[in-house]
């Protein structure tokens, strides 16, 4: 049991959350489900049986996510009719669970400690992994679903051994992977932790957590034949610009490595410098054109000084990394820097902010952490050393509530592009050469069209010179 001052710290830091919570809350139930990614994905979600629909999605094309389709037919069904507010209340309490798992993850006991987990929210809420993650929802929230299976996995592995976390860490596994394909990193969490000293989970866990993976990839792979997506599938950023795909097929079709090796490499440093943004180097496009946005350097900014800190972190714990002397700040950050060159691997068919962002949620992790060392730190060095950390965390704290508020506004022009969409969904259907024979389907497309115009219309519109530093974002 911590001592009283350390859970002072601690419930301070649980409060800071909640209301960091009700912050992205606001705007985040603004959001109507979407046309796109959302009402063909409901409309065949509610026809048939669960168990035939589950059946039917382990024989995809290109993707194997049958329990994120369970998931969604279950919300559908407890609805009652209700679509909106399930669906909403479910995202709302995604990112209530995310929060309170990074506070128990980070474990505030100081003041210093608390300040991490100030700015560490800042960052996960603020980085631009997370603001694409938190307005992606088809219409359930599935790359939502594997931040917080992330933590909970990071949770499980750190803590004392118990025979049931084993069972856990299985379950966990299957349930993230068989959710979307990102949530395989969740063994590398489980392999990581256990190779950086923690036992939370056993080495039987980890050996079965290598025959899960072992066993996912023999499914999709040898027995469902399900292949993994092509250069043909989209569109993806590349250079200052993007490639359509006849136009990667074009250039890389007789050789893609060269393709996936850069995407690999531009993952990475979306993660830690935020830039380039789904493989196209916008911030670099703009400052070289003479036009730089103030919303991509700032977004740079904040980046490189998280970034800096952290490595100072690792820097001075070098001896201790060295000698494998690990304690649990120092795993959180070992777990954000191979989670990171995991999900760069992972992207390296197609990179995007989303795909990236259960790196960019242990970045966070690992910057509280870091915020929490360096504080410490400064209060022992002389008082030239503590006024120049104090100017970096001043200017990184200001960077990443810059980056905050864009990701609420950003939040709030997705609600307006949404609308906008339901208000003409019938042109769209038609530009789509889709013709709505089913009664069922024509229900729902009025009954979402009537909830998102009609019942919960758009709020008040902000204005003002002051919306130009966003703009980009």
């Amino acid at each position: 049991m911590p001592p009283a001052g350390s859970r002072r710290w601690l419930w301070f830091s649980y409060g800071y959350a909640a209301l960091m919570v009700i912050g992205v809350a606001y705007f985040l139930v603004d959001l109507p489900v979407q046309v796109t990614d959302s009402y063909g994905n409901i409309v065949k979600a509610a026809r048939g049986t669960l168990g035939a629909l589950v059946y039917g999605e382990f024989y995809q094309q290109a993707y194997l996510r049958p329990l994120g389709w369970a998931q969604l037919r279950l919300v559908y069904d407890a609805s009652g009719g209700h679509l909106f507010e399930w669906f909403r209340g479910w995202h709302v309490a995604q990112v209530a669970l995310l929060a309170v798992l990074f506070v128990r993850l980070v474990r505030p006991e100081s003041i210093s400690g608390a300040a991490g987990v100030i700015l560490g929210l800042a960052a996960l809420i603020g980085i631009h992994t997370f603001a694409g993650t938190v307005r992606e929802a088809f219409p359930l929230n599935m790359f939502m679903t594997v931040l917080i299976c992330g933590f909970a996995a990071a949770d499980l592995a750190l803590g004392p051994h118990r025979w049931w976390r084993d069972v856990a860490a299985g379950l966990l596994l299957v349930f993230a992977a068989l959710s979307v394909e990102s949530g395989l990193l969740i063994a590398v969490i489980f392999v990581l932790a256990y190779l950086t000293g923690a036992r939370g989970v056993s080495r039987i866990g980890i050996a079965l957590q290598v025959l899960l993976i072992a066993g996912y990839f023999v499914l999709r792979f040898v027995v469902l034949d399900i292949g993994s997506p092509g250069l043909e599938e989209r569109r993806s950023g590349y250079g200052f610009g993007s490639l359509e795909p006849d136009e990667l097929i074009e250039t890389f079709g007789d050789n893609p490595l060269p393709f996936y090796a850069y995407n690999v490499a531009s993952s990475v440093l979306s993660v830690v410098l935020s830039e380039p943004r789904g493989g196209t180097w916008g911030i670099t496009r703009d400052w070289m054109a003479g036009e730089p946005r103030t919303s991509g350097l700032v977004n740079l900014a904040a980046s490189a000084l998280g970034t800096a800190l952290i490595t100072a972190y690792v820097w001075r714990r070098r001896h201790e990394w060295w000698t494998l002397r690990l304690d649990r700040s120092d795993q959180l950050v070992v777990l954000f820097i191979g989670l990171t060159a995991a999900n760069s691997v992972l992207s390296y068919a197609y990179t995007k902010d989303v795909i990236l962002s259960p790196a960019g949620s242990f970045y966070a992790l690992a910057l509280a952490v870091a915020t929490r060392h360096v504080i410490d730190a400064a209060s022992r060095a002389s008082i030239v050393k503590t006024l120049a950390v104090a100017v970096v965390l001043v200017a990184l704290s200001g960077a990443w509530s810059f980056r905050v508020v864009g990701s609420h506004l950003g939040l709030r022009a997705a609600a307006a592009t949404m609308r906008a969409e339901w208000a003409y969904v019938d042109m769209w259907l038609e530009q789509e050469n889709q013709t709505l024979t089913d009664a069922q389907a024509i229900a729902l497309k009025e009954q979402l069209q009537r909830d998102a115009v009609s019942v919960h219309p758009l709020r008040p519109t902000l204005t003002g010179d002051w919306m130009e530093w966003f703009a980009g974002d």
